[in-house]
């Protein structure tokens, strides 16, 4: 079994971090858990997409790297752990919209 499989079956957060041998904050991980593997998976996919592939004997360390980058911002606080949960221009609802929706339906 190769590593992205050894991740595909984890049950929980702290089994990846010892699978990948890497140290966690266990209360920051009881806060941060979707956020740290949200941005660890981004980054697992974009290792994935690498051309040349990424071998199989890189995997662990550049996971592990990966995986302390993740913990690490979510440490850290502030803005760089936000791009991943700040909504897009497009998403944000505004009265000013809403109004327009309104009136273009004629329930003014």
């Amino acid at each position: 079994m190769n590593l992205p499989e050894a991740i595909a079956n984890i049950e929980d957060a702290e089994e990846l971090f010892a699978l990948l041998d890497v140290a966690f904050d266990p209360a920051l991980l009881s806060v941060h858990r979707i956020a740290i593997l949200k941005r660890f998976g981004r980054e697992m996919e974009v290792l994935e997409r690498r051309s040349p592939p990424v071998s199989e004997s890189e995997r662990p360390s550049l996971y592990a790297a990966a995986l302390q980058r993740a913990h690490a911002l979510c440490a850290c606080g502030g803005s760089e752990v936000e791009p991943f949960f700040s909504p897009r221009a497009r998403d944000v609802v505004t009265v000013d919209r809403l109004r327009r929706v309104v009136d273009l339906r004629g329930m003014r």
